[in-house]
């Protein structure tokens, strides 16, 4: 009895092999926008009277710190940031819907980040009205824009659902990471500390600017939101 032996499939039976290129180019983007977070991260903390407008963890902290002190300035600066952010989470996650998991990178997503930049832009026009020293009702004017700003970008990456990536904080990126070691896989730790290096890249970038050119380091933020919007439109129609 023979065994029939299966024809070799052409390659318009097989279909294309998908390249890894557009998946390293949408991580890429996503490791520049924790790069970006990172620097405004810093521009609020220095500049901002020592509030972060993207690391809602350490905001928590500190809102609880001025609550046991009784800082009725850090509690107000705080707590705006929190809800701007919160309130950003819901408009970033309402421009870019529920995803496309048959897309690289969905047009929706694109919208979102476009509200951030536009968000963003806001805000570094009344950091430079005010000189890059705001204070009274502008700063927590500006601390809401910061903060929406980067909630909306934390909707966008987390609809993408890119290996985890949510470019404004990287807690659960270092937790998955060890996690993964602890067990001896080593699946996306590569990705992760480009992550983790990102923000802290970012944060290095910011705290230099703010010393000697603290415009340029709020305009970093914008620069590169303007820049991923450009890059990811080749991406639309790549398929994930």
């Amino acid at each position: 009895m023979t065994t029939a032996t299966e024809p070799a499939r052409s390659p318009e039976e097989t279909g294309p092999v998908p390249s890894p290129a557009p998946r390293r180019a949408r991580i890429a983007l996503l490791v520049a926008l924790t790069f970006g977070a990172g620097v405004i991260d810093i521009v609020g903390f220095l500049g901002m009277h020592q509030v972060f407008t993207a690391n809602m963890t350490g905001n928590i902290v500190l809102f609880g710190m001025a609550a046991g002190e009784g800082d009725a300035a850090e509690l107000a600066r705080c707590g705006v940031a929190t809800l701007a952010f919160a309130l950003g989470l819901l408009l970033g996650f309402r421009l870019a819907g529920r995803g496309d998991p048959a897309r690289l990178w969905p047009p929706a997503v694109t919208r979102a980040l476009a509200a951030d930049l536009v968000l963003q832009l806001a805000f570094l026009a009344g950091w430079a009205a005010t000189g890059a020293r705001p204070e009274g009702a502008v700063l927590l004017g500006l601390i809401a824009l910061s903060s929406a700003a980067m909630g909306v970008q934390t909707a966008a990456a987390r609809t993408l659902a890119a290996d985890g990536i949510t470019t404004t904080f990287v807690t659960g990126t270092l937790t998955s990471m060890m996690g993964s070691l602890a067990i001896g896989s080593a699946s996306s730790a590569g990705l992760r500390t480009a992550v983790i290096g990102g923000l802290a890249a970012g944060a290095a970038a910011g705290g230099a600017l703010m010393h000697s050119a603290p415009l340029a380091a709020a305009a970093l933020g914008p620069i590169i939101v303007a820049l991923v919007i450009a890059a990811a439109f080749p991406l639309h129609r790549r398929p994930a």
